[in-house]
């Protein structure tokens, strides 16, 4: 049986920099079920990976949709300026892009993982790939981690084994097994940061619009939106995902609301249209504003196409009230699989956010999307598993 003074269960980017900043002063085991380090990690940003996001921590805890007051004293020790000094003193360059996201100026992540690999074997980490951890056990002061190749006894451990969304990167939800067998609470978990699935099929996969604004209820986005083959996805449908998904597990249903012109007030277009040739027909006039095959859809759901100087004013409003307010009724959302993000986790009110550390086990720290803690899209799920796993590696030290 092996002694190490720390265990790092998960080779993900918590993980990853968990080790690193342990290796300080421990001698220290990374375990990775993978045959190779960040798998998951290989695959965010389609491969681009959207390491951090640059926003100050004000403006950045405005993106953390749960738990963010939890998370200030997080970035108050780590923040994203912080980190983005660390990834460009191991020699990554990086650049930034809109909406203050950073990626590896290569726009691979692969750049990224062998630059956290590169630390982990000057830091001199243990790394054993391939091996499973089954089982994990207190004795005394000691943590015993059981694995289907052995057994290992460490004085600190750090369980950085990610969630649920994409099981084939090896998030299966391992580490909320263990947490259990440590006491710990599971919130409930739920798809965040996914597609929605429509009621009824829209003929208009494929077509992406650049900047809109989609309303539930008071819940209030923009951004782009892509229609898929059975829904809708992007960015801002991302954003909003959440609050549809809690919407229609209480109510059986969901619609949102959407504003294809943002930019346009209704007045404006209104005037726009009492403007426009009258002899032409009103689908001429929306495509104006919109791609052919959206317009053309409104105009036939409406059963309106008609010339302009034919239309009552009754219909004329309808027209812009459908541009401004197009309607979209929601099934449901994407699976917990399919999620960008794994919502719910590790309840946070016994977990140290200072130093990442349990309440109930002293010497074990949860990082990373194992905790009831997330962000949107952007670059700040991974800012948050690296802070938190920053923030373990170093309280381990003492």
């Amino acid at each position: 049986m092996k002694n190490y003074n720390v265990i790092v269960i998960g080779s993900g980017p918590a993980g990853m920099m968990a080790a690193i900043r342990s290796s300080l002063n421990n001698k220290v085991l990374l375990i990775e079920k993978n045959d190779k380090l960040g798998k998951k990690l290989s695959i965010t940003g389609g491969g681009r990976c959207n390491l951090l996001n640059l926003k100050n921590v004000d403006e950045f805890i405005k993106e953390i949709a749960v738990n963010a007051k939890s998370f200030y004293s997080v970035l108050k020790q780590i923040s994203p300026k912080d980190l983005y000094d660390y990834f460009v003193s191991i020699g990554v360059m990086l650049k930034e892009e809109d909406n203050n996201r950073i990626f590896p100026v290569s726009n691979k992540s692969i750049t990224i993982i062998e630059a956290l690999n590169k630390q982990l074997k000057l830091s001199n980490v243990d790394i054993n790939l391939n091996e499973i951890v089954i089982d994990i056990k207190i004795e005394e002061n000691n943590k015993v981690v059981i694995t289907n190749k052995g057994r290992y006894i460490c004085q600190k451990l750090i369980i950085a084994t990610g969630g649920c969304s994409y099981p084939q990167t090896g998030s299966t939800g391992d580490g909320y097994k263990f947490a259990k067998l440590l006491n710990h609470d599971i919130t409930d978990l739920y798809p965040a940061e996914t597609f929605l699935i429509t009621k009824e099929k829209l003929p208009l996969a494929g077509l992406t619009l650049d900047n809109v604004t989609v309303m539930l209820d008071q819940k209030k986005v923009e951004g782009s939106m892509l229609f898929t083959h059975n829904g809708v996805s992007g960015p801002v449908i991302f954003r909003i995902s959440e609050e549809v998904y809690k919407k229609i597990n209480k109510e059986k249903q969901a619609e949102l609301v959407v504003d294809l012109l943002p930019d346009y007030s209704y007045e404006k277009l209104i005037n726009s249209l009492n403007n426009y040739n009258s002899k032409k027909e009103i689908a001429s006039f929306v495509r104006q504003y919109l791609p052919k095959r959206l317009s053309d859809y409104l105009v036939l759901s409406l059963n309106i196409n008609t010339k302009i100087a034919e239309m009552s004013k009754i219909n004329k409003q309808k027209i812009i009230e459908s541009i401004k307010q197009f309607r979209i009724k929601i099934k449901k959302t994407g699976n917990i699989e399919t999620s960008i993000v794994t919502g719910g986790g590790v309840n946070l009110k016994d977990i140290n956010m200072k130093t990442m550390e349990s309440k109930l086990n002293k010497g074990v720290y949860f990082v990373g999307e194992l905790l009831d803690i997330h962000g949107h899209t952007g670059g700040y799920n991974i800012t948050i598993a690296l802070a938190t796993g920053y923030v373990a590696g170093e309280a381990s030290n003492n």
